[in-house]
């Protein structure tokens, strides 16, 4: 979690091999998906998806269907990163009955959004609405205002391309709140571009303006110089 992550692959390579010695299937696959995801954070991918996919047939001995689902979820992201959309959809096509089969709405809506991002990235937009169409409610079942937002953004994106520009405003304009009552700068700079974008296709020039001036300051105090970049490109296009 703080970002030291040479320290965490070296606490978790202590603890497999104790987990591998007294037999411990459920820890040892902890320990294994917990490096995945360091390897996945830093970069390392082809290093991930291996200790992912070591994970996952002890997550399915000791029966923990939960564990089992974030193994699948996790080697998804992998493969969306990757640029193998076909294999990421697989993956949490097959985590999303597990999520259900053990409650898990917050795993549930996740996966549903990763989906909907592939599809999104694949051009089937309508197929993408739908995937952030059945996150929604779950994200606001579990109260998660962050998962919420980034489905509304998402689906934002998706109505912009399809050029339904209200529509797209509209959720952008719901996501908002949510960023801030979240304190998320970086996405309430990136909803804030994104109506900027909207307003400049519909020659609201003025209106375009403001949006990318309110997105500026906040790139700037998270350190994004790419969004930084993209929003002064996006005032000069004005």
């Amino acid at each position: 979690d703080l970002g030291e992550k040479q320290k965490a692959l070296d606490y978790y390579g202590q603890a497999l091999p104790l987990c591998r010695a007294v037999g411990n299937q459920a820890g040892e696959a902890t320990a294994l998906t917990g490096i995945g995801l360091v390897y996945a954070a830093l970069g390392e991918k082809q290093k991930a998806l291996d200790y992912y996919g070591q994970a996952l047939p002890l997550y399915r001995a000791v029966g923990d269907r939960s564990g089992e689902a974030t193994a699948l979820n996790n080697s998804g992201l992998v493969y969306a990163a990757l640029g193998e959309k076909q294999k990421a959809l697989d993956y949490y096509g097959q985590a999303l009955p597990l999520y259900r089969a053990v409650g898990d709405r917050s795993g549930e809506a996740t996966a549903l959004n990763n989906s909907g991002l592939v599809y999104a990235a694949l051009g089937e937009k309508q197929k993408a609405l739908d995937y952030y169409g059945q996150a929604l409610p779950l994200y606001r079942a579990v109260g998660d205002r962050s998962g919420e937002a980034t489905a509304l953004n998402n689906s934002g994106l998706v109505y912009a391309a399809l050029g339904e520009k209200q529509k797209a405003l509209d959720y952008y304009g719901q996501a908002l709140p949510l960023y801030r009552a979240v304190g998320d700068r970086s996405g309430e700079a990136t909803a804030l571009n994104n109506s900027g974008l909207v307003y400049a296709a519909l020659g609201e020039k003025q209106k375009a303006l403001d949006y990318y001036g309110q997105a500026l300051p906040l790139y700037r105090a998270v350190g994004d110089r790419s969004g930084e970049a993209v929003t002064l490109n996006n005032i000069g296009s004005v």
